[in-house]
């Protein structure tokens, strides 16, 4: 059973497509590390937008957010396909139509 759930006031709910997973390398063959090899080290991440509180007018559903370093809840799982994470917009640095991921995850 799908839980419904919906952002309010000036909340993004949405789900991060930009998935912790080591090292990354362009197509150019530039290996990007998960952190800058400090212990615990985090970095911006693109999320997806799932839902869009009342209170924002500068973003939409289905659009694609760059968040701040770690500026996000832990999480919640809504289904088996699905964990959104609880974004505040204040924290967003970046705004897309289209999904900036290609196929490396860069």
């Amino acid at each position: 059973m799908t839980k419904v759930v919906r952002a309010i006031r000036e909340k993004i709910l949405a789900e991060m497509i930009d998935k912790p997973g080591g090292e990354k390398k362009t197509e150019g063959g530039i290996i990007i590390t998960e952190n800058d090899g400090t212990e615990g080290a985090i970095r911006p991440r693109w999320f997806k937008v799932y839902s869009v509180g009342d209170g924002i007018d500068w973003i939409t559903k289905e659009n694609y957010v760059l968040v701040d370093h770690g500026r996000w809840s832990n999480g919640m799982q809504v289904d088996d396909d699905l964990k959104l994470y609880l974004l505040d917009n204040k924290d967003c640095l970046l705004v897309s139509d289209d999904n900036p991921m290609n196929d490396n995850g860069i």
